[in-house]
């Protein structure tokens, strides 16, 4: 009994100092106000962690398992959310909260990386344009090609 009591304190000590938000950059804010750009050129990748980024911006709206297998967290912002309800095959009813979808909805998605478990990008994309940028575009653009020898 000792060894589990033990055991179980040094697993929440470890876990407590992985993410001490005090050591952390903070990542800008997903809000309405938000400008993208600079937003992503701002987020510091590679350094928050898990815990920092729930206790930064919340629970996500969605979790998503991305194209390359990533995790993602996907924060919507835009429209107010609406509660609607739904009746479920079994006659169940079920409120749900949702955000109206049309021009002006933004998403921030945090890419997650497996084994550090830190945000490793940032996808924004809005419904609007159409045209989606990360944060590793911006803040590591690609070299461009010298032209001559």
């Amino acid at each position: 009994m000792n060894r589990i009591v033990v055991l179980f304190c040094a697993v929440l000590w470890a876990s407590a100092s992985g993410a001490e938000p005090g050591n952390l950059p903070k990542p800008p804010s997903f809000d309405t106000d938000t400008d993208p750009e600079q937003a992503l050129q701002a987020y510091p990748l590679g350094v928050i962690n898990l815990q920092a980024a729930f206790a930064h911006h919340g629970s996500p709206d969605k979790q998503v398992l991305l194209a390359n297998g990533k995790e993602g967290w996907v924060y919507t912002i835009g429209y107010a959310k609406k509660r609607k309800t739904y009746r479920l095959p079994s006659g169940e009813t079920k409120d749900v909260m949702e955000t109206d979808w049309g021009l002006g909805v933004r998403n921030f998605v945090l890419v997650m990386d497996d084994r550090d478990r830190v945000v490793i990008d940032v996808i924004y994309k809005d419904d609007g344009s159409g045209i989606g940028v990360t944060a590793m575009e911006l803040q590591y653009p690609r070299p461009t090609p010298r032209s001559g020898p």
